[in-house]
């Protein structure tokens, strides 16, 4: 009888179980909006983000223009099939386009926060922001 009565008193004490994730709001749409990648010493045009609809992204790299699949499955973001018009540019221009190729593909998450787009990696960790264009 002690002994049933300390089970029932311990199973008392525990913490209820953490809530779902599930209950969690879905991702904003991204759909029909439009961003310009924050850099620093750029004076050029910088490369760009419109999402398309639900499954496509295009933009352009600050040399060429660029298309790719979006999935928004599981609450994340990753970029695929990403595709690059073929213009050469000069050396500077050239690098900032394979930066932000492998910042995209390197996304895993993404948050809009008020006029502001923020990219994620794996382990939550910055890849790139961009501003809402104007």
């Amino acid at each position: 009888m002690r002994a049933l009565f300390f089970v029932l008193l311990l199973a008392a004490c525990t913490a209820p179980p953490a809530p779902a994730k599930e209950n969690a709001p879905p991702p904003r749409p991204l759909a029909g909006t439009r961003w310009v990648l924050e850099l620093e010493g750029v004076s050029r045009a910088a490369p760009t983000l419109e999402f398309r609809d639900a499954g496509r992204a295009t933009g352009f790299t600050g040399c060429n223009e660029w298309f790719a699949q979006v999935d928004r499955s599981g609450g994340g973001l990753r970029f695929s099939a990403i595709g690059v018009t073929r213009r050469g540019c000069e050396p500077r221009a050239m690098q900032i386009e394979r930066d932000f190729a492998s910042q995209l593909e390197r996304t895993r998450a993404a948050e809009v926060e008020e006029d502001a787009l923020v990219l994620t990696d794996e382990d939550g960790k910055l890849v790139a922001r961009f501003q809402r264009a104007r």
